[in-house]
């Protein structure tokens, strides 16, 4: 997995920005892993689609009773379908975590109560990337909705959403 990973094209903050990227978080590639991989390759194709090093991170470091996904990621990453957005945090850096949320606005961490969860979101405030999640609890939530619009970006759950949305 972590050579799949490596071998990505990264890309800056600043260069995503000039892409109107999408964003993957990892509960949103391991469900459509799971659920639609052709649609996801098909999405991946059409679309600047990133995940954050962090994230990607989060995914090699999944727990061993999660190796059939792994297994799959591992297939679907080693096509390159997607670019890693670097962030340089890694994931249990909790201090690192916060201080990169509060970087990107100084009061995300008052809408994102994990500072895991806040890396993605000031990860798509830095790139103005939209974001494609199914954390219904901690990321697609009115209350974040409401404070990530003053950067024009959204949070979708599903690929039709944000293609409707486009």
């Amino acid at each position: 997995m972590n050579n799949a990973i490596e071998r990505l094209d990264s890309v800056s903050a600043e260069d995503a920005r000039s892409k109107r990227s999408v964003l993957l978080d990892t509960s949103f590639l391991v469900y459509m892993l799971e659920k639609n991989p052709t649609a996801l390759s098909a999405f991946c194709e059409d679309f600047f689609v990133l995940m954050t090093d962090f994230n990607l991170l989060e995914l090699a470091n999944m727990e061993k009773h999660n190796h059939g996904v792994k297994r799959l990621a591992k297939k679907f990453l080693e096509t390159k379908p997607l670019k890693m957005l670097l962030t340089g945090i890694n994931p249990g850096d909790w201090e690192g975590e916060k201080r990169f949320a509060s970087n990107a606005d100084p009061g995300l961490l008052k809408h994102v109560h994990d500072p895991s969860d806040a890396v993605l979101v000031a990860a798509a405030i830095r790139s103005k990337s939209y974001v494609l999640t199914r954390d219904k609890h901690h990321l697609f939530t009115a209350e974040l909705e409401n404070k990530i619009s003053e950067y024009n970006i959204r949070i979708f759950n599903d690929i039709s959403s944000f293609q409707d949305y486009t």
